[in-house]
């Protein structure tokens, strides 16, 4: 018996120790991109589990550096896992070789992803594009950054553009550079036309192949002044008054509404000698209160001519104004020639009178407001110009109050002439014309001719300015009127517009303002998506055609260790993919829930964002105990993922044997043994708590087998309480309790106890050696195979001394 409890003893039983590891290996995140940084955890693996042994003296290296380079290692706060930090430079793939004593030598494939989202070319689009020599000069251009797909990408540095332009003549640039920032997409820059032409605006980057686009001047007729006076005859009796007009036409002869205040000089010369008559109406017979002006939002503006008592004559009067205007100053009357200059002669005559009134009509804008349509005056039958010899008030009835009515005309004691106003319609009569009817003596009918603004062939124009919107992101929209040429023009008044509302895109409200050419509205795009943008802006209309788009992501992922640990931390992440299952960067912020089944397992936290510009991110987890929860991942826009995880502790298994009873003053041997999936623990801390005996040796760590012995000397009486707590590595501290009977009466049995224990947590403790061996498997032979013979000739002692009576009883 002694010889088999010996080879017993010296037999090497099976231990991870004996065994060579793998590596478990996890990439984090799971895919990654070019220009990202990840990390491989590395741990322990025998016989398929983790054991969480630190993996010492570790070699590793990429296959290819210019794909995965390695940066660094480190530790996480288990100290078992093994983090290699890693950046994948460029698409491909890459083998990462781990090997360390004790372990497998491995090679962990790794593939780059392209970055679909970053930046590979430039877009430019100009707004307007089209514009007038005579009109507007102002315009705007964008130029943006897309992907490989076309899309929209944000700027993952500060990306400066160069911009030029091919003909400085007809086109100039506010600024050479432009500079797209990090997170942008796009950049906006000014120009300013000047002559007839086309030019290029050229845009180019680093790393980017350059764009343009063409501005068009085109050739217009510059607006024309055109001179009116009325009357054309005034009676020199006494000092009196005519009026001289000016007003705005197109290069179709019809009235244009000024998109600036126009000062327009009055020049009055006598038709038969040269030079000025005045220049100074306060030093001259006759005279005007120069200048006159044209107002911004209108098209016509008038002042006196005042002729001194007693002068005789006919007198040319001309205008000048600014540059950029054409002045006509000869008579628009079709019954003269094109070339009859606008004269005024003074008549001489002592009449005054009340009699018939005279209305010289003006050519008519129905714009809706009180217009100057006419001069009135007072004549005798003979046509000679009269003085008003008394106040009155001359009404002029109008066929169409509709399309102009006339205020009623008050005229002074002493007065000449008066200017007479109307209320317009908006849009002109269908015969262009409203006959008016002066009441006087000798009534007379009058027709008014009344056209539309050419603003009213205005069309409005809205356009992005981006050529491609990035969905929930701003962007200028940009609001102008083009003429009938197709050429920017000027607003014609005040205007708020109108937006429709919808469900994709937010316009900012901002007020337009006459004389503007080009507002940028900002616009938010709300969601991924198409819709049509109704926009109303006075009398003008417009829609437009809006598509946001991005590279949306079209799933989620979660990546988690399997099995994951309870009681320590575990590092997860979260990912995003397209539709082709590739790693994509977001856009903006994408928030998600995570859920967990079962909170006493595993408690996520509730709200995870993968921030804007990223594709992945990672947290960390303490799971509560052992066992499995259904996992939820939830975001908008994005399908449901589940996952089952399964949750595992690092508690060893612990077996204790030893005798169930024992004699005073025996010495008696107890084992201890830890296991993990039936495979020993070798080198776990071994700290022995003894009640009722005293301890002969003891091990301090476990062996090779996963076993640490302690030898007891029992006590008199009682019971011995033996209560081995082991620790070390990763693992859970556990403990276990042993109790084995004193048999005060001198009797001993032969069984055994074997006892299975649960976690606690003791304090670490160090191995017990001499001179670097350890003494147990020596002392634990020795200690079994003294007490074996001890024990047999004190039961043969025992058996000669208490032999059993008649009745089998022992004594």
């Amino acid at each position: 018996m002694i010889i088999v409890i010996i080879l017993a003893s010296l037999v090497i039983l099976r231990s991870y120790a004996d065994d060579v590891g793998t590596f478990g290996i996890r990439l984090v995140p799971n895919k990654m991109i070019e220009n990202s940084s990840g990390i491989l955890e590395v741990y322990a693996l025998y016989g398929g589990h983790i054991f969480p042994t630190k993996i010492r003296n570790m070699a590793f290296s990429s296959t290819d550096s210019t794909i995965v380079q390695i940066t660094g290692l480190e530790y996480n706060d288990t100290g078992f896992m093994t983090h290699i930090k890693i950046k994948a430079n460029n698409p491909g793939t890459a083998n990462i070789v781990i090997a360390a004593p004790g372990f497998t030598s491995q090679e962990f494939p790794i593939t780059v992803y392209s970055d679909e989202s970053a930046p590979t070319s430039l877009l430019i689009k100009a707004t307007p594009s089209t514009f007038s020599v005579n009109g507007p000069k102002t315009g705007y251009f964008a130029v943006e950054l897309v992907n490989n797909n076309g899309l929209p990408a944000l700027a993952e540095t500060d990306v400066p553009v160069t911009v030029a332009t091919t003909n400085s003549k007809s086109l100039g640039l506010t600024m050479s550079h432009l500079t797209i920032s990090k997170g942008q997409y796009y950049a906006v820059g000014q120009f300013q036309t000047d002559q007839i032409g086309s030019a290029k605006i050229y845009a180019s980057a680093p790393s980017f192949p350059s764009v343009s686009t063409t501005i068009t001047v085109i050739s217009t007729s510059a607006l024309t002044i055109q001179a009116y006076v009325y009357p054309t005859k005034i009676n020199n009796f006494a000092t009196s008054n005519a009026y001289v007009v000016a007003q705005l036409k197109d290069a179709s002869g019809n009235e244009a509404i000024a998109h600036e205040d126009i000062p327009i000089s009055v020049m009055i010369t006598n038709s038969t000698a040269t030079g000025l008559v005045n220049t100074s109406p306060q030093d001259q017979l006759i005279g005007s209160n120069s200048p006159l002006i044209i107002k911004k939002g209108d098209y016509e503006g008038y002042s006196t001519i005042q002729v001194n008592a007693g002068l005789n004559g006919t007198f040319n009067v001309g205008l000048s104004a600014p540059e950029g205007y054409i002045v006509s100053n000869h008579t628009a009357d079709s019954t003269q020639s094109s070339t009859t200059p606008v004269q005024i002669t003074t008549v001489p005559t002592k009449f005054l009178d009340d009699k018939s009134a005279r209305l010289d009509m003006l050519p008519i804008l129905a714009t809706g407001n009180n217009e100057l349509v006419g001069i009135m005056h007072l004549e005798d039958p003979s046509g000679y110009p009269v003085i008003a010899s008394r106040d009155l008030q001359i009404e002029v009835d109008s066929s169409d109050p509709n399309y102009l009515s006339i205020n009623p005309v008050h005229m002074n004691q002493g007065d000449a002439a008066v200017p007479v106003f109307g209320k317009t319609g908006n849009i002109a009569p269908p015969t262009s014309s409203v006959s008016l009817h002066v009441v006087t003596y000798n009534d007379i009918t009058v027709q008014a001719t009344i056209g539309e603004p050419a603003t009213n062939s205005f069309k409005l124009v809205a356009d992005p300015l981006v050529p491609k919107i990035q969905s929930r992101s701003d962007f200028p929209l940009a609001l102008y009127l083009v003429d009938s040429s197709g050429a920017l023009t000027y607003f014609p008044s005040d205007y708020a517009p109108t937006i429709l509302p919808n469900d994709y895109f937010q316009v900012e409200p901002k007020k337009i303002s006459n004389g503007d050419t080009t507002d940028l509205f900002n616009v938010k795009s709300l969601k991924e998506g198409s819709t049509t943008l109704n926009i109303i802006a006075g009398s003008y209309s417009t829609s437009v055609s809006l598509n946001s788009t991005n590279a949306s992501p079209a799933s989620i992922g979660l990546d988690y260790p399997n099995p994951l640990v309870s009681n320590l931390s575990n590092l997860m992440d979260v990912q995003v993919f397209d539709s082709h299952s590739n790693p994509i960067y977001v856009v903006e912020d994408t928030n998600m829930k995570l859920v967990s089944s079962d909170d006493s397992v595993i408690l996520l936290p509730t709200n995870m964002t993968i921030p804007k510009g990223s594709y992945h991110s990672s947290f960390e987890v303490v799971p509560k105990s052992p066992g499995t929860a259904t996992v939820s991942l939830i975001s908008d826009n994005l399908a449901l993922a589940t996952y089952e995880i399964s949750v595992e502790d690092m508690a060893p298994t612990m077996t204790i044997n030893s005798s169930s009873t024992v004699l005073p003053g025996e010495t008696l041997v107890a084992t201890v043994k830890a296991e993990r999936y039936g495979q020993p623990l070798p080198g776990m801390n071994v700290d022995w708590q003894v009640s009722g005996a005293s301890v002969q040796n003891s091990d301090k760590t476990t062996n090779k087998n996963g076993t640490a012995s302690i030898a007891l000397t029992s006590g008199s009486s009682g019971v011995v309480s033996i209560t081995p707590s082991i620790s070390g590595f990763g693992f859970v501290p556990s403990k276990l309790n042993d109790v084995i009977k004193i048999n005060s009466t001198g009797i001993a049995t032969n069984s055994t106890n074997s006892t299975s224990g649960s976690p606690v947590t003791p304090p670490n403790l160090k191995s017990f050696k001499i001179n670097g061996i350890d003494p147990l498997p020596f002392a634990v032979v020795g200690a079994i195979a003294a007490g074996g013979i001890m024990m047999k000739k004190k039961n043969i002692r025992l058996f000669k001394k208490n032999s059993p009576n008649a009745n089998g009883i022992r004594k």
